[in-house]
């Protein structure tokens, strides 16, 4: 956690600016850590004064656009006594985005072409966009995590639903559609990951043996940092383990500590190896 910025938060490099993504995984990744604990205040402040006035967070404090990343800050900050206002308020922007108006006509195209049901929605990665696996997945994970965060039993139902629709025909899930100008697509291990984790949380009688089958399958075939973290991490949050993979992770971690000299992988990677996001 040697990346840590001047300003509290965390790049993605030594020395680049302070990202949402990095620096909400970082706090998270030290959250039970008493060594570290001025260091996790400072995460927690960064990510605190970057909030934007609609609740919502950018990229970075330079991103005036709110969008994903919101859920990954609300994620880190609700564990936070002193931050709850804060993290109720990112829940509230979550809650708030809409899906764009489809035709039925184009709905209908959808469950032809793409074999989906595109009447049910997630998250997207921005507003006014179409949903998508992961930033689903961090939504209802983000939601979850925060007790009063007033989320609509049917909303979460739905992004549930969408998740369920969106598995691929072995189990597991690609970025989005599982199917692509009439071919499946295959599942890959990050979007698995996150969906796996989500639907532990919130809706374990969705889970599918076929979906941790490809997880596991995926977790091989990539071998990087984090898809195995995120595999790893995934496992664990479901009650498995999989010691190769730790045994696996740790050998591929750097000389200073930590993974592919990458803020956000490190944080992945220890919060894979001490088993809780």
């Amino acid at each position: 956690m040697t990346y840590q910025n001047p300003d509290g938060g965390w790049g993605y490099a030594a020395g680049e600016p302070s990202m949402v993504e990095a620096t909400a995984a970082a706090t998270l990744a030290l959250r039970d850590r008493p060594d570290f604990a001025e260091t996790y205040e400072r995460g927690l402040a960064w990510l605190a004064a970057t909030q934007h006035r609609d609740g919502g967070w950018g990229m970075s404090a330079a991103d005036r656009e709110s969008g994903w990343q919101t859920a990954w800050a609300v994620l880190a900050l609700a564990g936070a006594a002193a931050d709850s206002a804060v993290a109720r308020r990112g829940a509230a922007w979550l809650l708030a985005v809409q899906p764009p108006s489809a035709a039925d006509t184009m709905l209908a195209e959808a469950r032809v072409k793409l074999a989906i049901d595109g009447s049910l929605y997630g998250w997207p990665w921005l507003p006014d966009q179409a949903a998508w696996v992961e930033p689903t997945a961090l939504a209802l994970l983000a939601l979850g995590a925060l007790q009063d965060a007033g989320a609509p039993a049917a909303r979460l139902d739905e992004a549930v639903r969408y998740l369920a629709d969106r598995r691929c025909a072995g189990g597991g899930w690609n970025f989005g559609n599982p199917v692509m100008l009439g071919a499946r697509l295959p599942p890959r291990p990050h979007p698995t990951a996150w969906a796996l984790m989500a639907l532990a949380k919130q809706r374990r009688d969705a889970l599918r043996p076929e979906d941790i089958a490809a997880l596991r399958a995926e977790m091989a075939r990539d071998g990087g940092a984090l898809a195995l973290g995120l595999g790893l991490l995934a496992l664990r949050t479901l009650g498995e383990d999989d010691d190769g993979t730790a045994s696996r992770l740790l050998t591929l971690q750097a000389a200073d500590g930590g993974w592919n000299g990458n803020s956000y992988h490190t944080a992945i990677a220890m919060m894979a190896l001490r088993g809780a996001l």
